[in-house]
Parts: structure tokens; sequence; C-alpha cells
């Protein structure tokens, strides 16, 4: 039987409280996730904030580029009203560093840097716990950096869906850019694919799945880790999956 794949919840808890705030990385912390995915921009002051967008705009109510705002105008805003009936209203904009002081020693942080040129800032608050960081990013760029400035922290290129093109490229990609591991939109996943890619010394993850069936489908392949926004979810399918041997 495979080994069981890493719980990850999505955008702190994204099922759970709103996406990227500390309300989200209490609520994963309560159901004693593997590991918690979070997204980075900087502030205009270069502090390393949890957010997904470019801007506030979607996720707050406020507006404006992250980059353009420093951190105590971004502190001003409700990053909780807009989602989940507004009983999080009042969840503001956390730091990398104050998401760190939470997770350390709890669960694994996956840092997914939305931005190029941040990787210096998101070095300076991690560097002291490495074991206990990751790092991701669709930017190859971006991984190809962290790689320089922080070799001690493993870091995976993520990918879009596939939609049938070989992973050779991929695979390339990642490697030249000295990851660890890739990270592949769920559909995009089988057995072959993880085990080809372990044939090049990758990990592989999967993001982001929310239904049971695609859970287990998931635990089949051999994945290291699944991404989810309800990992309450994903615990009942792994612990159904352990009981039928």
């Amino acid at each position: 039987m495979s080994s069981l794949p890493l719980v990850i919840a999505h955008a702190a808890c994204k099922g759970h409280a709103p996406e990227n705030t500390l309300a989200g990385i209490r609520a994963a912390l309560a159901l004693e996730v593997d590991a918690i995915e979070i997204d980075v921009h900087c502030s205009a002051d270069r502090v390393p904030v949890l957010m997904h967008d470019a801007t506030v705009d979607r996720t707050t109510d406020g507006t404006g580029a992250v980059a353009s705002l420093p951190l105590a105008a971004l502190r001003t805003l409700d990053a909780g009203a807009r989602s989940h009936d507004g009983r999080f209203a009042g969840e503001r904009i956390p730091t990398l560093a104050e998401t760190l002081d939470l997770t350390r020693g709890r669960c694994l942080l996956i840092v997914e840097i939305k931005a190029e040129g941040i990787e210096q800032a998101v070095w300076d608050v991690v560097q002291d716990a490495p074991s206990e960081v990751m790092v991701w990013s669709f930017r190859l760029d971006v991984v190809r950096r962290m790689r320089q400035i922080a070799p001690a922290i493993p870091s995976c290129l993520l990918s879009p869906p596939l939609d049938g093109r070989p992973p050779e490229g991929l695979f390339r990609a990642a490697l030249e850019g000295g990851q660890q591991g890739i990270s592949l939109y769920h559909t995009s996943i089988d057995r072959a694919l993880v085990h080809a890619a372990v044939r090049r010394g990758l990990t592989s993850f999967a993001w982001t799945a929310d239904d049971p069936a695609d859970h287990a489908r998931l635990i089949g392949t051999g994945v290291a880790g699944i991404v989810t926004n309800v990992p309450d979810v994903l615990l009942g399918v792994l612990r159904a999956s352990t009981a039928a041997g």
C-alpha cells in the first residue's frame, strides 16, 4: 500500500475561514493538518503579507495593489467581511512572520510566492525555520532564485492543468530550476505521472481537490500531498482508506 499523502490546507483554510487569514490558520491547526499553504505578496515597504491576488480588491474592503500599499495601510483593511457570511468581519491581513509564529512546531508552512522580486524578503522572515517551510511558485524564476538564496528550503514548481500534454517539459523545467518537486492541478495527476516524476527525483503534489471521489483517486496515485479547501473531508477519506486496509 502507498504511503498516505500529506493533508495540505489551501489558502490557510479557505473552506472554513476567509482565505489567507489567521482565522484560517487557526482552523487548519485545529484540524491537525500536516501542512498549510498560503499566498504571499509584499507590501510597499517590503513586508511579506498573505494575499492571493496582486490587489486587495477581491478579498478586502479596500482597493489597490498590494505592492503599492504600506503595511500600515493594509492593516486597516477588513479581510474577513466578504466571505463566510461575514462571520469573520474584522480579520486583518496577516504578515508572513505572524503566520510562521502560529505554525512553527505544529505543521509545515507552504509559502506560495506570487510575485517576482520578493524572494529575499521571504527568506529574511523564514531563515530561522528552514525545516518548517517549503516554497512553491508558478514562476520558475522565483523558485530558481529561492534555491540560490535558500538552498536549505525545498521548493516546488507549480503547474497549471496539463490538458493532455506530456509532463516532460514540466519535469525538465523543474530539474533545470533545481526543484525538489512539482505541484499540479489534481486532474493532471495519475499514477503513471507520479512514478515518472519519482524516476527523475521529483516529488509530486496535487492542488486543489475538494471532492471525496477526487481525494480517493489521488490517494491511489501515490502523490505526496493533496491541497484542499476542506481538509476535514480529506481526513475522513484517509481514515476510511486506512480502515479498509
